[in-house]
């Protein structure tokens, strides 16, 4: 790698991990290369100071963990990725007592295209902080170069589930069709079998590239595929 990025540790509360991102790849890249620059052991201070929730990303940054060739094309995606990115949201569903609660939080206040300067500003939203610090131990964490070069959102969202959900190196995790299908905010026009053939194979296939050894099992109620089985190792 040109610069030191990819040694950066992305840490997020394992809540963000496993809920629904509404991120674009390149949206997805700038929040990662922003939660990376935030030191998670701060305190709650952090939360009300604007100079210490703006980051700046370069484009040489993007570009790293987009594993681009050209710096102008990561001034474009960072610009695209701009514009796009004050409407994403977190959304984290619970269940109450009256029924299922559909929380949405923003993830940035605000975002600065510098032209000419190859950088931009995001400031996170004081909500999202508590996800980003004081995390305990309830956390997601890898390095930006776990994810240079990253293709698929779908790929990239299923890694970030199963370190959710390892210990230490490996790990083991039944979910239902229906909430991989919500983690990963894949269509909801996609049936089981397409899910599976044309989402989960390819985001195994290309983590598998990366050194990660994954299976999976599906279980069925009735003559429906209902749950997925992963057994993981993380490289």
């Amino acid at each position: 790698m040109k610069t030191s990025i990819g040694r950066n540790t992305v840490t997020m509360k394992n809540t963000i991990a496993r809920a629904a991102q509404s991120l674009g790849l390149a949206e997805k890249r700038i929040i990662t290369l922003g939660i990376s620059k935030i030191d998670a052991r701060q305190s709650k201070t952090i939360y009300k100071d604007e100079t210490k929730r703006t980051i700046t990303i370069t484009a040489n940054e993007y570009k790293t963990i987009a594993n681009l060739k050209r710096e102008l094309d990561a001034y474009k995606e960072l610009q695209a990725g701009t514009e796009k990115i004050g409407k994403k949201q977190l959304i984290l569903k619970t269940e109450t007592m009256r029924g299922k609660k559909i929380t949405r939080i923003n993830w940035v206040e605000e975002a600065i295209y510098e032209q000419g300067q190859g950088t931009i500003k995001i400031c996170f939203t004081t909500k999202i902080m508590p996800y980003l610090c004081s995390i305990e131990n309830r956390f997601t964490t890898y390095k930006i170069n776990d994810t240079a070069g990253i293709k698929s959102i779908y790929a990239w969202r299923l890694m970030e589930f199963l370190i959710s959900w390892s210990t230490k190196k490996e790990g083991q995790r039944t979910i239902s069709v229906e909430k991989i299908k919500e983690m990963l905010e894949i269509p909801t026009s996609y049936e089981t079998g397409g899910t599976i053939a044309r989402i989960i194979k390819p985001a195994i296939t290309e983590l598998e590239k990366r050194n990660w050894r994954i299976k999976y099992e599906t279980e069925k109620t009735g003559r429906k595929i209902t749950h997925i089985t992963f057994t993981w190792r993380k490289p």
